[in-house]
């Protein structure tokens, strides 16, 4: 049968054929959801559809009809033979095309379901992911997680014959709702007003759908997000309001054949983490309070459970109870419910077990690898951050880079789930709000995943997969996590790294059409000069003495009062690469240099970063019409960084000139500073129009969920980070001399969770303000009482 197929594929019409009607035949095994979508997806073409039962034929079709049969059904069997479907394996989908009788073209799908389905989800997969890969072949694109990109009309595509199998079977995101992003208040139960806003929340339900269908198109298949909890909402965290609101959510994700996660913490208390253990009882009474927990996500439908070690990143418990916590969690969810529980291993430093030793070296153990000593059932997600890939050299939370968490990875893959936790936005100062353009993330995440694939071979082992940590999806970053979800289905291991990016390049970017091509190569070339300049400090080719405070991310990222003070200490508990102060350049004999070492590098990045935006204007003639949105994206993406870069070297060629140069060639540099970012704001004030959610939930100053008073690219909107720099490259305030200066952030709150001493940072915030030099500390204690405003007055 499916030789047939392959002679009928010869007969599809013309391209330049234009379609007037659809006719969908899906099998029963298509939620009444999915199937809405499709159609309301065709619909907005300007075609006319028709649903058709599975069992029957079409009557009256003609040369101008496209029928979409999909699974069990009749036109899909006449092209696609069951048993050699069947045989393509797990996850795997065919998508062919064939003339009909009548004229019409038909596009036959097929696929498998997950198998064997841990989780049992039930749904087939590999047939909706060749659904959607049809309509991406019609036309459609799927890079925005709440935006698709749909044609003004449809035509007829060119001969299809595509078969896809994913290379690994977990294939998933963790939206990291702790942070202030666009879902975060849907995803723990609040509408715009809060917990009791009913009303808010159900308008806000819908954007549950585009996400979920995102996720099928880029052929996923897990999603999880963090349940957050307060002490001011206790009542309403733990109530069956939210669990009934939570449901809704699964539900969704399940009409689309995609597994749902919780992120719960066992005892973290950062940034309002609804944790598990509360008090200091016996461990008999926290078991209790974790079988409790487990039993409300069980029954709000959550399919698996990933959770937290420690309080924080950087404090913990005792080792043993700690151990106690993890093996009650995972033992618990398989026994009692026949779940999977999963724990993350952070990159974090500084942190060793008292009672285990590192099998290894006899060294006490990283704290973040006791899970090795944990019960098998609890699996694991070895966790990357940021846009450095594991052989990297990444020069933050105290370490070199991360081969020691690809180690760790593959020795535990032999006996128990491990899948992989890199990132594609770490948010907090680092990328997205700043914001900077990064599609570097995606390249990093592509050599991981290719990495894994090698060590798998040479180990003869195998990881489950990758859940990639999500932190926004504005200013361009929807392009990386396309990017790493193709890359966990097919690393393209066959290929050399660039052939692979390009090639996954263009696959994500067929929305462009007759553009992908030469937009591809532009981001190839980009992506390639911000591995140089951001990851190794490369000028010229020449690499420096050493890479710390010589690579073009230290100086390019945000830094605010936490990680001034953080870099004080120690490098762990410096969480993003260290730079050398605009404040440190104007004393002589400082290292690195700054004529020889930084002034080349910031030179360069403000002349390469420059050139990025006009290379992808550029393409614009060829990019068409219901795809100009995204391209104006990425140029206005890529014109704010390049802003960034310019205040970035200005302002340090100003500092460095104090007692060096002329006022006046101060001034030119301080003006050429303030240029950069009066048209920084300009990019902003427009792009914010074009935000797929309302901008004051994401861009606004005001209470919600998290441990922040603002949206997550709130600090775009001020352009906070151009303005701390500037302020403090002028000095001219005392204010600006403490690492104080216009901190945005409760500290205790974000970093150790809300209770006492959350009440006694507050007090001591507004008597330090009080005394003489007081106001240096007190400003560290507490965020600000109102919205701040930049420039500071």
């Amino acid at each position: 049968m499916w030789i047939l197929a392959l002679i009928c594929i010869l007969a599809t019409p013309c391209a330049s054929t234009t379609v007037e009607n659809v006719v969908v035949q899906l099998s029963s095994d298509v939620s009444g959801l999915v199937s809405q979508r499709i159609t309301s997806l065709l619909v907005a073409t300007g075609v006319s559809v028709q649903q058709l039962p599975p069992d029957q034929t079409a009557a009256n079709l003609t040369a101008t009809t496209l029928l979409l049969s999909a699974g069990n059904s009749v036109y899909a069997r006449r092209y696609l033979d069951a048993a050699y479907v069947a045989s393509l394996g797990s996850e795997a989908y065919a998508v062919v095309s064939a003339s009909d009788a009548s004229g019409a073209l038909v596009v036959a799908v097929d696929g498998n379901a997950l198998h064997p389905d841990p989780l049992s989800v039930g749904a087939n997969g590999g047939l909706l992911f060749g659904i959607y890969e049809a309509l991406k072949q019609l036309g459609f694109g799927f890079l925005h997680p709440l935006q698709p990109v749909i044609p003004p009309s449809l035509s007829f595509p060119a001969a299809l014959n595509i078969t896809q199998r994913p290379y690994w079977p977990v294939r998933g995101f963790h939206y990291h709702s702790m942070h202030p992003l666009e879902l975060t208040h849907l995803f723990n139960g609040f509408g715009p007003k809060g917990p009791d806003d009913a009303a808010g929340w159900l308008q806000m339900l819908p954007e549950m759908t585009p996400l979920a269908e995102w996720l099928v198109a880029n052929r996923q298949n897990r999603f999880e997000w963090v349940l957050l909890g307060a002490k001011d909402w206790a009542v309403f965290a733990n109530s069956t309001v939210r669990q009934a609101r939570e449901a809704q959510l699964v539900s969704v994700l399940h009409a689309f054949g995609i597994a749902a996660g919780a992120d719960m913490p066992i005892a973290e208390q950062q940034q309002h983490a609804w944790y598990m253990v509360t008090g200091s009882g016996t461990l008999e009474e926290q078991i209790e309070q974790i079988h409790a927990r487990l039993d409300w996500l069980v029954a709000a439908g959550f399919d698996f459970l990933s959770t937290e070690s420690g309080y924080s990143e950087f404090t913990h418990p005792d080792d043993v109870r700690m151990l106690a916590w993890m093996n009650e969690s995972a033992i618990y969810l398989r026994e009692a419910h026949n779940k999977t529980a999963y724990i993350k291993c952070h990159c974090s430093t500084g942190q060793t077990c008292k009672d285990y030793k590192d099998p290894w070296t006899g060294e006490p153990l990283n704290f973040n690898f006791l899970p090795y000593y944990a019960d098998e059932r609890l699996g694991i997600y070895p966790h990357t951050v940021q846009m450095y890939a594991f052989d990297d050299p990444a020069p933050t939370y105290g370490n070199v880079n991360f081969t020691y968490m690809l180690n760790f990875m593959m020795n535990e893959s032999s006996k128990r789930e491990v899948i992989f936790h890199g990132e594609t936005a770490y948010w907090v100062n680092y990328d997205i709000d700043v914001p900077l353009f990064l599609p570097l993330y995606g390249l990093a995440r592509l050599r991981d995943m290719r990495t894994i694939a090698v060590e798998e071979t040479r180990l003869q082992t195998r990881v489950l997969g990758q859940m990639n940590f999500d932190s926004g999806w504005e200013w361009g970053y929807w392009l990386q996590d396309v990017l790493t979800a193709a890359a966990v289905w097919d690393p393209m291991v066959a290929d050399d790294e660039q052939t692979a990016l390009r090639r996954s390049l263009q696959q994500a970017l067929m929305v462009f059409g007759a553009a992908a091509d030469e937009l591809s190569s532009v981001l190839v070339a980009t992506i390639n000069m911000q591995r140089d300049l951001l990851v190794f400090g490369l000028v010229n080719g020449s690499n420096p003495s050493n890479i710390v405070r010589r690579n073009g991310q230290a100086y390019l990222e945000g830094w605010d009062t936490w990680s001034d003070i953080g870099c004080l200490f120690t490098t762990s508990s410096c969480t993003q690469p260290e730079h050398q102060g605009l404040e440190a350049i104007r004393v002589p004999g400082q290292k690195p240099d700054y004529e020889t070492e930084i002034k080349p590098l910031l030179q360069e990045m403000a002349l390469q970063f420059a050139a990025v935006p006009q290379q992808l204007a550029a393409v614009a003639p060829l990019v068409p019409p219901h795809a100009a949105s995204l391209l104006a994206e990425l140029i206005d993406s890529a014109n704010i960084t390049s802003c960034r870069a310019e205040e970035v070297f200005n302002l340090y060629e100003y500092s460095y000139g104090l007692m060096r140069e002329t006022p006046a060639w101060r001034a030119a540099k301080l003006a050429a500073a303030k240029d950069a970012i009066l048209r920084a704001a300009e990019i902003v004030a427009s792009r914010e129009a074009h935000y797929r959610v309302p901008v004051e939930r994401i861009a606004g100053w005001g209470p919600n969920p998290t441990a922040y008073t603002y949206g997550y690219v709130w600090t775009v909107h001020s352009l906070y980070y151009f303005w701390r720099d500037f302020s403090k490259a002028v000095a001219d305030s005392a204010d600006v001399l403490s690492p104080c200066f216009m901190n945005i952030i409760n500290p205790i709150d974000v970093a150790f969770g809300e209770g006492i001493g959350l009440n006694v940072s507050e007090v001591a915030r507004i008597v330090l303000d009080k005394l003489p030099y007081g106001k240096f500390v007190g400003d560290c204690l507490a965020a600000p009482e109102h919205e701040p405003h930049y420039p500071p007055a």
